[in-house]
């Protein structure tokens, strides 16, 4: 069962978790008076607060540092924000567990979709700054889609473990957390990977996330096609983790049902 693979869940159940995504969305946004177009002008807002305050110190040596920043922000964002959600996906949705025969995955993945939704707007403002800073638009942007596809691949199958984790594990959630405020640090988001020390670089080179970044910001920004070794390592990781979320889901998933 759990050989299942992801195209044949959003296959057959893509109304479902269409239907659930949207409800993530509304929920969201519901108390606020602005509602989606926070998602546009929240990154933004954040870009230039953060190129303010540091283009002095970080911008020196990087070209088209607000564009540079601005990938990374993104991504790192979508990972964070996906995996927090997920957390407790299970938990806040037990009614749906109890009364429903979907798939439990589908909360896992609307979780996940609806931070991907919200990061593809924060792409809005993300392209207005590359315009502005002359990125080089070459074919190498076509590369986009299939790194997108394998960011989620890698990020739901990271939120299908932490969803597991937290149930039986509630203090997952201040780990995770911590875990994310350290790894914000070691993704050379406002830095450049060569300002750090070899043993450090070794650590960021191998970190998934910072392959992601790196690869975007290498098509997206600057035109250039992506280096293979980085390639490489998104597809191992990106399959390896659903892999193993998909699997570790599916042999828990029942028996933590008395938990929820």
């Amino acid at each position: 069962m759990y050989r299942r693979s992801l195209k044949e869940y959003i296959s057959e159940y893509k109304f479902a978790l269409w239907e659930l995504t949207k409800r993530e969305l509304k929920r969201k946004y519901a108390r606020s008076y602005m509602g989606i177009l926070w998602s546009i002008f929240y990154p933004l807002l954040r870009m230039i607060l953060v190129v303010f305050m540091f283009s002095f110190v970080f911008s020196k040596g990087i070209d088209k540092y607000p564009a540079y920043y601005f990938a990374g922000f993104l991504l790192f964002e979508c990972f964070s924000t996906a995996t927090t959600t997920s957390l407790t996906c299970l938990k806040d949705n037990r009614d749906f567990i109890y009364k429903t025969k979907l798939p439990r995955e589908l909360l896992v993945l609307s979780r996940v979709l609806t931070a991907f939704f919200n990061t593809l707007l924060g792409f809005i403002p993300f392209i207005l700054v590359l315009l502005v800073y002359r990125a080089r638009l070459t074919i190498n942007i076509f590369y986009m889609p299939v790194v997108f596809l394998l960011f989620l691949l890698f990020i739901a199958g990271t939120s299908y473990v932490l969803a597991i984790i937290f149930t039986i594990f509630p203090d997952i959630r201040n780990i995770h957390a911590n875990i994310v405020f350290i790894l914000r640090f070691f993704v050379a988001m406002f830095y450049s990977i060569d300002w750090v020390s070899e043993g450090i670089q070794n650590f960021i080179v191998h970190n998934p996330l910072y392959a992601f970044i790196k690869i975007t910001r290498d098509c997206m920004v600057y035109g250039n096609k992506p280096e293979m070794y980085f390639v490489i390592e998104i597809l191992i990781w990106s399959v390896a983790m659903y892999l193993l979320g998909k699997v570790i889901f599916k042999l828990f998933i029942n028996r933590i049902m008395v938990r929820l």
